[in-house]
């Protein structure tokens, strides 16, 4: 499959749920300003640590089962790099729900930039 494609196909996911994000990074040294970016990509849950959409096990019997669930932000290729410990701000732009999040990890490909997320609350 040709990059070119590759990328056309990303963005297809991109425009079938697009969330508007905004990362917020330290600056290098304490006395720099906080810096921002932002892009449109489609985020996704993956489920409890990376088991698809599995929950996490209860402490206790009769407990009922705390998950701490992962999620996947899919963002275009000529998007800024992320890097762990950013901070994601992520609206939703169909119901404009709004979701804080940090990152984990981040893959950079030449066709998509895949970035693992965990919810903040």
């Amino acid at each position: 499959m040709k990059l070119a494609m590759r990328r056309a196909d990303t963005q297809k996911i991109i425009d079938n749920d697009p969330w508007d994000v905004t990362i917020y990074r330290d600056g290098i040294t304490p006395d720099d300003a906080e810096i921002t970016f932002s892009c449109v990509g489609s985020i996704t849950a993956s489920g409890a640590r990376g088991a698809p959409r599995e929950r996490a096990a209860a402490n206790m019997p009769g407990e009922s089962p705390v998950g701490r669930y992962g999620w996947v932000l899919l963002a275009p290729w000529d998007t800024v790099v992320f890097k762990t410990r950013d901070t994601v701000v992520a609206v939703q732009q169909s119901t404009s729900i709004s979701r804080e999040f940090t990152v984990v990890y981040s893959g950079q490909y030449a066709y998509k930039h895949e970035v693992i997320l965990d919810e903040r609350q």
